[in-house]
């Protein structure tokens, strides 16, 4: 990914002026690089460490799939974290299935492809890179729609890199409540 200077950010998001959408790691805008749309994710608070941002950047950076959001850059300066993705039209997946912007029900084939293209990217993840990649923060929020709602699976700052030879896994439980995955809460 390349690096960017925070200011090349400030002026293609025009001041970090049209927000995109809010997480609980920070905040996401519209920017235009050129002639191409991104969306600029601003990191705020102590909730993603550096620790949790480098590995976003580093594992997003080096894998490509048609059903993951790439990185195009990043930015670290001062206490400043941003992360430059490719822009996805039709924003996150909650915004089309609880309807909160008034849009019509996706119909059964757009459902369906959506589907899909999650299971693809998950089974990207998980058996077709180097290492596992334990994504640990599937949510609607974290899956993003292009104008042909394709969806890309997005927000890798919880993943953990597991090598294919070990047979099991310690980590600390991590995740949104209410999309936990059940093995977290057995063991």
């Amino acid at each position: 990914p390349t690096r960017f200077s925070l200011e090349t950010l400030s002026e293609c998001t025009e001041g970090f002026n049209k927000k995109l959408g809010e997480g609980g790691s920070g905040s996401a805008f519209e920017g235009k690089l050129g002639e191409i749309r991104v969306a600029v994710k601003r990191l705020e608070g102590a909730r993603q460490g550096k620790k949790e941002f480098f590995a976003e950047v580093e594992t997003i950076g080096n894998i490509e799939h048609i059903n993951l959001v790439s990185l195009i850059g990043f930015c670290v300066e001062k206490s400043e974290r941003l992360l430059v993705y490719e822009f996805m039209s039709r924003g996150s997946l909650d915004r089309w299935i609880f309807y909160s912007l008034n849009n019509a029900p996706l119909d059964w084939c757009t459902r369906w492809r959506i589907i899909l293209g999650i299971a693809k990217g998950l089974c990207y993840l998980h058996e077709e890179c180097r290492h596992i990649i334990a994504h640990l923060d599937i949510k609607p929020q974290n899956i993003l729609l292009d104008d042909n709602f394709d969806a890309k699976l997005s927000d890798f700052g919880l993943c953990k890199l597991i090598d294919r030879d070990m047979s099991q896994v310690v980590t600390r439980m991590r995740g949104t409540p209410g999309y936990l995955a059940p093995e977290w809460l057995t063991s």
